[in-house]
């Protein structure tokens, strides 16, 4: 995730410097600003296959649960 952090921060930085290649540079920008919400929505389990807050399974309450 980190190293994502720092290419988007390049890809960016890149982009106001040279001004050049600015859709192709646009392009791998939103490709890693994808990647790194994908990898941040699978570690706070909101994506499906994820044990998370959305799951189906709920914890068992005693005395509460039949």
């Amino acid at each position: 995730m980190f190293v994502l952090l720092i290419a988007l921060l390049a890809v960016v930085v890149v982009m106001i410097v040279l001004r050049r290649w600015t859709g192709r540079l646009a392009s791998l920008a939103t490709l890693l600003a994808g990647a790194i919400a994908v990898l941040w929505l699978a570690e706070v389990g909101l994506l499906p296959g994820t044990q998370g807050p959305l799951t189906a399974q709920r914890p068992l309450v005693p005395g509460l649960d039949r």
